[in-house]
């Protein structure tokens, strides 16, 4: 399932515009991607009371990457946190946001952290304010799930004639599931939003994808990799994927203390 909202009326959800800067999309203009996992529902055993929130807002500001993939946050995270942090990596420069909650199997409801906020995954981003054309968002539910309460969702945000940017948290208990679910998401839904809006390449997807690069097991990470796309991994179960047209210059891997993932950086830059 695809659905696609506009989002660039939403003040809180979406943008703050700070002024003019040169536009981003420049050949050969960088485009870092920061994957992160924050743990941060209040409920998994690697919560550390939402200073995870704080240290990847500290991340953000010091690593300055054009676009973030968030999974396992909480909605008010983005306003309180994350995107004023974004927003001071690029003074001047138009920061959106698109969040989406996982839905709670028995409900049909999303699922809440235990502060009472909807907990999901979001993307975090930056246009130039010059070149920005406003972002629509596109937010859907995977047909495959196991069998627990949380069904899995994705996020894409695609910041229009820019790029487009997917992120996901896919199940943890079964591995069939979660390769299934990230072969709908690089196979089915991107394409799908792609040919929907017209997008031509610009594409990256990030995400905690539950799932390893190992050649020897049959859920490797590598068998939702569509052509045309590289894959980098964290060496684990985090991933990024974006089109070919991008060019890929250079990965880093962070520590990160109040998380039980690293933060995962991925530079490339635009044609």
């Amino acid at each position: 399932m695809v659905r696609r909202k506009a989002v660039s009326h939403l003040v809180a959800v979406v943008a703050l515009t700070l002024g003019l800067a040169a536009p981003a999309s420049a050949a050969g203009a960088r485009f870092w991607e920061l994957q992160l996992n924050l743990c941060n529902s209040g409920i998994a055993g690697c919560y550390q009371q939402g200073r995870s929130v704080a240290e990847a807002a500290d991340l953000v500001r010091s690593v300055r990457p054009n676009v973030v993939t968030l999974n396992e946050i909480c909605a008010n995270d983005l306003p309180d946190r994350l995107t004023p942090a974004l927003a001071a990596a690029w003074p001047g420069d138009q920061v959106y946001s698109v969040f989406t909650a996982a839905v709670r199997r028995d409900t049909g409801t999303p699922v809440k952290c235990t502060n009472g906020q909807d907990y999901g995954n979001a993307v975090l981003g930056r246009v130039a304010a010059g070149s920005y054309q406003g972002v629509r968002a596109w937010r859907g539910k995977y047909t495959a799930q196991d069998s627990g309460n949380e069904q899995r969702t994705y996020a894409c945000a695609y910041a229009v004639g820019d790029h487009l940017v997917c992120t996901t948290h896919l199940s943890a208990s079964s591995e069939p599931v979660a390769l299934a679910q990230c072969q709908s998401l690089l196979f089915d839904v991107v394409p799908s939003i792609r040919a929907a809006e017209g997008i031509t390449g610009r594409t990256v997807v990030g995400g905690d994808l539950n799932l390893e690069y190992d050649t020897s097991d049959p859920e490797n990470a590598q068998k939702c990799v569509p052509p045309g796309h590289v894959r980098k991994g964290d060496g684990d179960v985090q991933h990024v994927v974006f089109s070919n047209d991008l060019a890929f210059v250079s990965t880093a891997k962070y520590g990160l203390r109040y998380t039980d993932h690293d933060g995962w950086l991925v530079r490339l830059t635009m044609p």
